[in-house]
């Protein structure tokens, strides 16, 4: 007896029940999706999670999402489910999920197979079977194309309906808008990295422009080399980052090396230390020019190990970069070496042989020009010297004729008090040049000082009338003209001088003016007062006047016309003399009557104080 009949209202209620389940689950998976859509913004995680549920609710083996690559214009699968992941890469047209980029429209297919579109090769590769696909593309707000979703292998059906289609459409739609909040995120998050990238380069280049300003200032505002050194040595030890510092300078004749700046570690034991020419890290690096950055010193070979135990200081890491510079026709050589990294990063980097390198340059600049400046220097202190010296051997004639006079007169004088004055001449003229002699040894010295005294201007020119009558009294006539007898201050030594020069260069235009025996001419000295308080010497002369072609240079050294013998010196040293004590000296000159008038300012304070000798600068 057969069974009883099936119910056909039974059997269609239970396919009624196991559609709207499955229709319930694709409704669960949908609410799922949206939920997870925005729970992240990572990439990588939100298209894991989107094509796990996509392949639950599309009810198909596998599903794999392609995005669209802006720079290079091909499609690339992100990530790919099932078995192991790999990257495929296809060109827009390429295969059947390129088709679908490039068309815009989606494909679904019963059979991959039928379509001359599909690629089996990965088939063959894995094993699988591909038979049905159901690709929709991926559109933006802007409903540009960034990406194509594909499904293979319907599980129930054989296929893909039209209402998967829709569906699949539905999905990709809102994966898209998740996707390209993702980039934007992304993008957002690289310009952020980006920006703090170039703002911490910007800093560090601010830094570097502040370390070479500094550089710039302490080059131009030290005064010697060794300070120039500390200061360099200081704002580059800080620039690097480093815990001790030291600059090598390679000696002229043996080529060793020694510290003329050290900083950090035991800068006083340093500095007694040399260093054979190609020894040691530093020397090496003097000698070869290269950088050198050596992060474990213990290891390299050139480490000097015995410097370290003598000094008591043994670096983890250096840095060592070459000097350079000209020096007249030879290069002169030494390295800036940076011992121990301080902040951030252990070792030094390539960033720091960068910097140091650049600030090394500075450096080598900075030694050439003071090297520079200190030949200048001293040759300019030579050729001054040397003038100063023409001028002293030009002003030893006015004393030493003087004491020739009085010497000869001495020899037919049988007067006592006569002779005693003579004496007391001669001695006045030795003490002129004793303190011509001392001058010169301050001079070269670098001590250029006055010693202003008071004085008691009409003993003081009294003597000196008397003193240009015997030295001058057979070529010119002396009249002294005292309206003012009374005290100033000034160096009596020098103004005496000024006074000889002119009185001299007077002589000696009178006489190379005129014929015959006896005074040709006359010099008159006028001492007075201005309204100032100054003191001002008239030297007045009657001879040919001053050369119209030199009158512009007057009084620079070296300027003479028509003298034999002359050096040309005389007025430049009155002129110093003068300047040297604050005052001016002016010349009116026309033939038969030259007037040089010299000014010596008489401050208050001196001129009030009752004191005797005064330094003055």
């Amino acid at each position: 007896m057969s069974g009883e009949p099936e119910d056909p209202a039974e059997d269609a209620l239970a396919t009624l029940r196991r559609e709207m389940e499955r229709e319930r689950a694709k409704l669960r998976a949908l609410q799922e999706i949206g939920m997870l859509l925005g729970t992240t913004l990572d990439l990588n995680e939100l298209l894991s999670l989107v094509l796990e549920k996509v392949s639950a609710v599309m009810d198909c083996d596998r599903s794999t999402l392609y995005l669209l690559d802006d720079d290079s214009g091909e499609l690339w699968s992100k990530v790919a489910q099932g078995e192991a992941s790999h990257e495929i890469r296809l060109k827009l047209g390429e295969g059947l999920a390129g088709s679908v980029a490039k068309t815009g429209r989606p494909l679904n297919l019963k059979d991959a197979y039928q379509d001359v579109r599909f690629d089996a090769e990965w088939d063959r590769r894995t094993g699988y079977r591909t038979r049905s696909v159901l690709c929709v593309p991926l559109r933006n707000q802007h409903q540009r194309t960034i990406g194509v979703i594909q499904c293979l292998n319907k599980r129930r059906g054989g296929w893909f309906s039209v209402d998967d289609e829709a569906l699949l459409g539905a999905l990709g739609a809102q994966a898209a808008v998740s996707i390209e909040n993702s980039k934007l995120f992304l993008s957002v998050v690289g310009k952020n990295i980006e920006l703090l990238e170039t703002q911490e380069q910007l800093q560090r280049k601010i830094r570097e422009l502040d370390v070479l300003f500094e550089i710039a200032q302490v080059s131009a505002s030290a005064l010697e080399l060794d300070e120039m050194l500390q200061g360099l040595l200081a704002r580059t030890m800080r620039a690097v980052d480093a815990e001790a510092a030291s600059i090598l300078l390679a000696d002229d004749v043996t080529g060793d090396l020694h510290f003329r700046a050290a900083m950090g570690g035991e800068p006083q034991k340093v500095s007694k230390l040399r260093i054979k020419s190609g020894r040691g890290i530093s020397g090496w690096v003097a000698k070869n020019g290269a950088p050198q950055v050596v992060n474990q010193v213990d290891q390299d070979l050139r480490h000097s190990r015995h410097i370290a135990d003598e000094v008591g200081y043994h670096p983890r890491n250096v840095l060592c970069v070459p000097l350079r510079w000209s020096e007249g026709d030879r290069q002169g050589i030494g390295a800036v070496e940076l011992l121990n990294k301080q902040r951030g990063q252990s070792d030094f980097t390539s960033d720091d042989v960068k910097l140091a390198t650049v600030i090394a340059g500075h450096i080598s600049t900075a030694i050439e020009q003071a090297r520079s400046r200190e030949r200048r220097e001293r040759e300019e202190r030579l050729s001054a010297l040397g003038q100063f010296l023409a001028s002293v051997l030009h002003d030893l004639k006015a004393p030493m004729t003087v004491i020739k006079g009085y010497a000869r007169m001495l020899e037919s004088e049988g007067d006592a008090a006569v002779r005693k004055e003579y004496v007391d001449s001669i001695l006045t003229q030795v003490d002129v040049l004793d303190a011509m002699t001392r001058e010169t040894l301050a001079f070269a010295r670098g001590d250029r000082k006055l010693w202003v005294r008071k004085v008691y201007l009409h003993d003081f020119f009294e003597k000196l009338g008397e003193q240009l009558r015997r030295a001058l009294g057979d070529r010119v006539t002396i009249e002294l003209d005292l309206r003012d007898r009374g005290v100033a201050h000034f160096d009596a030594p020098k103004v005496q001088r000024a006074v000889h020069n002119l009185a001299r260069n007077a002589a000696e235009a009178i006489a190379a003016r005129a014929d015959g025996q006896g005074p040709r001419g006359t010099f008159r000295l006028v001492v007075d007062r201005d309204a100032a308080g100054a003191i001002v010497l008239q030297c007045v002369d009657d001879g040919p006047g001053v050369p119209e072609e030199i009158r512009e240079r007057l009084f620079e050294s070296f300027t003479t016309h028509g003298k034999q013998g002359g050096t040309g010196l005389g007025l430049a040293i009155v002129r110093q003399i003068v300047e040297d004590h604050g005052g001016e000296v002016e010349v009116e000159s026309a033939p038969g009557r030259t007037v040089f008038t010299l000014s010596l300012p008489q401050p208050a304070d001196r001129a009030a104080s009752s004191s005797g000798e005064q330094p003055a600068a």
